[in-house]
């Protein structure tokens, strides 16, 4: 989505919703919503990736549609063949779905660094083979995934939204298509926010229901 085109969608749903009703739908103030509108896309990606990563409804990658990368592979344990790829790419991660090593013989769904599988890579006896591989995700910024055995590259398919978009110059700005309409309407939450319309909470409350979250707002 272009940059005018977040601007007409997140108009269009405040005069939708609000039946025009809305106290900051005066054209005098077009240029000042227009800069506000531009200066809270980056604040709305950042809520993106939080919220969607919380949400049940679209805890399945596969629903939302995943961009897939082939990345460099480095060594994090040469000792034990474990690899490390790194997800910075300039997007913020909602959801890695799988990877897959070069000449492993089939993909894998990493597991949290959280989980006891993670420690199956670190034990001889239960480390990862190319038709056995294994992976685990690194929660730290940037992410990164374990994975064994080592590799040359990996495939890794994957959800996330870009993060700090220069608004000024950005022509395009990548979000899926699933989460789009839950990034127009938090947009527009936080325009009447700054209007201190009442319209604001509700706006609110449609960007939650787009995501299926149960989170409250802080």
């Amino acid at each position: 989505m272009s940059v005018e085109e977040i601007i007409k969608a997140v108009r269009w749903c405040i005069d939708e919703e609000s039946n025009n009703t809305s106290e900051i739908t005066d054209e005098k103030e077009d240029l000042y919503m227009d800069n506000i509108i531009k200066s809270k896309i980056n604040d709305a990606l950042h809520w993106l990736t939080i919220t969607a990563s919380s949400s049940a409804v679209l805890a399945d990658s596969k629903k939302i549609g995943a961009t897939t990368s082939t990345l460099q592979v480095s060594t994090y344990n040469e000792q034990l063949g474990i690899g490390v790829v790194s997800m910075d790419a300039g997007t913020e991660i909602i959801n890695v779905s799988r990877i897959r090593g070069k000449d492993w013989f089939k993909a894998v769904v990493p597991v949290e660094d959280t989980s006891d599988e993670a420690l199956m890579m670190f034990d001889d006896t239960a480390k990862g083979t190319k038709d056995r591989p294994q992976a685990t995700i690194l929660r730290e910024n940037p992410i990164r995934i374990l994975l064994q055995p080592m590799a040359d590259e990996a495939t890794v398919s994957f959800v996330g939204v870009p993060k700090n978009i220069n608004t000024e110059s950005s022509t395009d700005i990548a979000v899926p298509d699933m989460l789009k309409n839950a990034f127009i309407y938090y947009i527009a939450y936080l325009l009447l926010s700054a209007y201190d319309d009442t319209k604001a909470t509700q706006m609110y409350a449609i960007a939650l229901q787009q995501l299926g979250a149960q989170t409250s707002k802080s």
